[in-house]
């Protein structure tokens, strides 16, 4: 991932297009990372109790993916990509801490076209909301973001200067405009953790689906 000259990263090929299908009357799309050579990291609600998550990387190609992980407290789900024909292998984002007043970079999709902007984290905090069900209350490692977010943007990164994934967006503020809420890479480290013990052929045990 490369800077511009106003220091706006260019798009980055690490950042995928999740579309997922198999449980609801309509496709749902969300936002991921790849965070090892086939692991992405996204939100749990897009592809919980989904049969198919096709993947589309920034230069259209297409592939498919299985859960391996799913948190549905924190939000968080692990997909590997299927071995291609070319065994192509894509470059992983690392993962940092977020900083109080950082400016950081939100990448997400608009259709199939990737795109960036500037962010703002406004502060660190825990988030008491509730599960994916909205059946348990939860408290969340979580960032305040100056940003605004549309419907299909959730798991899009915020990214900081160094390329480092500091935080998964999930939720635009209901209340104060330009106001999102993410999940900081604290907890995306702790599901690779917990990830790293399963077998290598192991699935996600199955969810139910969301909404």
């Amino acid at each position: 991932m490369t800077l511009l000259q106003d220091d706006l990263p260019t798009k980055s090929p690490s950042i995928v297009l999740i579309t997922s299908s198999g449980c609801r009357s309509a496709v749902t799309r969300t936002v991921g990372t790849f965070i090892d050579r086939r692991l992405i990291v996204s939100v749990a609600h897009g592809v919980a109790g989904q049969t198919m998550n096709e993947i589309t990387t920034l230069e259209g190609d297409k592939f498919t993916a299985k859960v391996v992980a799913i948190d549905v407290q924190q939000d968080l789900a692990l997909l590997k990509i299927d071995p291609t024909p070319q065994d192509r292998r894509f470059t992983p984002l690392a993962l940092g801490e977020a900083e109080n007043g950082e400016d950081v970079y939100f990448f997400a999709f608009d259709d199939e076209s990737q795109f960036v902007r500037a962010a703002k984290i406004r502060r660190r905090l825990r988030i008491d909301t509730e599960d994916i069900y909205l059946r348990e209350k939860v408290s969340r490692p979580g960032i305040e973001v100056e940003l605004s977010v549309e419907v299909g943007n959730s798991g899009g990164p915020l990214v900081n200067k160094a390329g480092e994934i500091v935080g998964l967006v999930w939720s635009a503020s209901r209340i104060v405009a330009d106001k999102s809420w993410a999940t900081r890479a604290e907890a995306i480290e702790s599901l690779v953790d917990t990830a790293s013990n399963y077998p290598s052929t192991q699935e996600a045990e199955p969810v139910a689906c969301t909404g």
